[in-house]
Parts: structure tokens; sequence; C-alpha cells
């Protein structure tokens, strides 16, 4: 049987990760296969009500020191990716990205960002169906993308166009693969209902493609899941009261029919292995605020940042598996408001897996960032 760990919806792994040793023996001159982690791409919503397109940062981790490349997509193919990109994934040799404002899903190629195809999700899906594409979760040979027209489209990843579609709930954001073995996976998908409180997931089975629907009065405003077998970890934004302040976010452990939080307070989070790492940034908030949270020994503590380019308004967040380190993008603060801008440029701060920042790992990027994702490549090193 198969172990599942946590599977991150946002813009997580789109590709398998080994994080040891791919052949072992004990011969002189071995030549060994690692899976190493080349770089992070970080999409950036850009502005709409400005004016500004959304745009793709690259990090490439084969320079000493790290490098930063901005604009890399406009860069590789003239054109810009428009409104709103919303989530960036990696899947085999491709890097796929969802245009939400173009109704469209971006397929690169990963080494060189040129362009290889612009799927259509509303000629592929229809008009009503296939508006406003969100999230994606890539899976075997297919990569699954969310709408706001209640479906999932499935991409063939050869063909590259959608094939199959599945009806979901309302609004639905992120997406997560799941299952206790290869026989039984499943593709979890959170459905937000715009933040009008009827949230839901819908679980679908990828082998008998039926779709059934988890709710809870718990589930108000589901975002982002980490799946570990069939435990759900959710990431719920909860709701506004009167006064605009927001009650009941966190995360919400879902297993066998039972809702509980083990995380409050979470408006970010990201997950890998065992381990979820979330960030308190709440409509109105003054000051972020982190938590760590172990899923085996239900451990939950304070996740304290050291060092470095202090987070002023976090957007983004991701975990590099293979190093454990964490990826926290920020929005700057307007020196003449005292207020997020989001209409400048953000940054991204890396730090250890005990909240140390990296040493002179702080990062440009476009405007908005919002999601952050990782290329990777086989290493050979001889013994």
């Amino acid at each position: 049987m198969k172990k599942f760990l946590l599977s991150f919806a946002v813009m997580l792994m789109g590709s398998s990760l080994l994080t040891s040793c791919l052949e072992s023996d004990d011969n002189k001159n071995q030549v060994q296969e690692y899976v190493a982690t080349q770089g992070a791409l970080i999409i950036n919503n850009g502005s709409v009500s400005s004016s500004i397109d959304g745009s793709l940062t690259f990090l490439d981790f084969t320079t000493d020191p790290y490098s930063v490349q901005q604009n890399v997509f406009k860069n590789a193919n003239g054109q810009s990716l428009g409104g709103t990109p919303n989530d960036v994934i990696v899947h085999g040799n491709k890097i796929y990205i969802t245009g939400s404002d173009e109704n469209a899903v971006f397929v690169l190629d990963k080494k060189s960002f040129r362009l290889i195809q612009k799927i259509s999700t509303t000629k592929d899906m229809g008009e009503a169906e296939g508006v406003t594409p969100r999230h994606l979760q890539g899976y075997a040979d297919k990569v699954y993308v969310s709408t706001y027209g209640g479906y999932v489209g499935v991409i063939d990843t050869l063909s590259l166009s959608i094939r199959d579609m599945f009806k979901v709930g309302s609004a639905p954001e992120g997406l997560a693969i799941g299952g206790t073995s290869d026989e039984d996976v499943s593709l979890y998908v959170a459905n937000s209902d715009y933040g009008y409180g009827n949230g839901s997931i819908s679980k679908i089975n990828l082998a008998t493609k039926s779709v059934t629907e988890i709710k809870n009065e718990k589930i108000r405003n589901p975002q982002q899941m980490a799946v570990a077998g069939n435990v759900i970890y959710l990431l719920d934004w909860g709701y506004y009261d009167e006064n605009w302040n927001q009650k009941e976010a966190g995360v919400y452990k879902i297993e066998g029919g039972a809702v509980t939080k083990v995380i409050p307070d979470a408006t970010g989070m990201a997950a890998s292995g065992q381990t979820i790492v979330t960030y308190n940034y709440p409509y109105g908030s003054s000051k972020p605020t982190y938590n760590i949270y172990n899923i085996v020994y239900g451990a939950l503590s304070t996740f304290h940042l050291e060092g470095g380019n202090p987070i002023e308004s976090p957007c983004a967040i991701n975990i590099e598996p293979n190093a454990g380190w964490v990826y926290i993008a920020s929005r700057p603060i307007d020196p003449d408001t005292g207020y997020p801008s989001y209409t400048t440029p953000g940054y991204v701060n890396i730090y250890d897996g005990n909240g140390q920042f990296k040493a002179a790992c702080s990062y440009a990027t476009g405007v908005e960032p919002h999601a952050i994702a990782f290329t990777y490549g086989i290493v050979k090193l001889k013994f």
C-alpha cells in the first residue's frame, strides 16, 4: 500500500518528489541520482484596478548566490499573462498557470518559459462552466483546474486540452489529492461559496468518477487543503462580523465525519510531509502571526520568524520539501499611508524549519505575489 503524506492544494507540488537517493549500493565510483530543487516560481496577481498585469518571477537556485528573474513569461513570449493570474504548479516538464481574467490555463516549458499552449477554459468547458479558472492540481497524466463556474476541468497533459469535467460546489478554490492506496485516490475540492457561509468540500473518486459532498456547519469559506490518507486539513476563512472582524478562521481537521479546529486564527497555509505552517493576517490586522503544527503528534506551537527583512503583509506561503525551508511572500507597506501597497512590487523571504531567516535570502517579486511553486531536476553525483 502506498502511503500518502500531506498534499497541499494553492500551489504545491505538481510532480512526484523524491527526497532520497534513487539508487544505492556500495560500489566505488558509482553514479547516484538525486532529485534537486532548481528554483522557485512566484505568480504575481498584479492589480486590475490599477491596470497592472500579472507576472511570473523565477528564483534560480542553480546560481551561486541565488538569482532572481522578473517577468520571465513576458520576456520569453513577448506577451503578458493578463489580469489576475492566480495559481502556478509544475507537473512533469511543464508549468501550468491559471489566468483568472483571461479564462485560460497557460502551459509553459519548464526550462525556457516559452508558451506551449494557451487552453481556453470557456471554449473547452463552456462559457458559464469554464469562467474564471482558479487553482490547479496535478496527478498522473492529468492536471485539474477549478473554475468559478462550479466545475473542475480535467486537462490531458498530452493533448493539452480539457477532456472531461466534474460538477462541484459553489465558487471552488483549492484542490488536493488524497487516498490510502493507488487504487483509492480522490481529488478534494474546496467550495468557498464566495464567502457567503455555505461552503463545502467535493470529493471526486478518480477511479469511479463519482462526486460526493462533505458539508458541516463549521465549513463556511474553505480555501485550501492538505490531505494525509483520507484525513483532510482544511484552511477555512470563516466569516466577518458586522464590524469586519474575521471570525472562526483557521485550519480544521476532518476525519470520519468529525470536524475539529486544530490551528486557530489562520488565513494562509502551507504543508509538507508531517508539517503545516500557517500565517494569520486578516483584514485590518497590523501584525501577522504564525503557527506550526505536526499532524502525527497533534502538536501546535508558535512559529517565530527571526532575522532578515520582516514580513509586513504576508500573501503567499509554501514549504520546499527537500530542505524543509519555508517561503513567505509579502506586500510592502506604503510609507505614505502605513497600509499594505497593492500596486508596488512585493518580496519573498526564505526561512529554515525553525523560522530562522536564511542569510541574504530575500528577493523582489512582482506586484501582489500570490502563489509559490518549485521546479526540480535530476542531479548525478559520483561517489
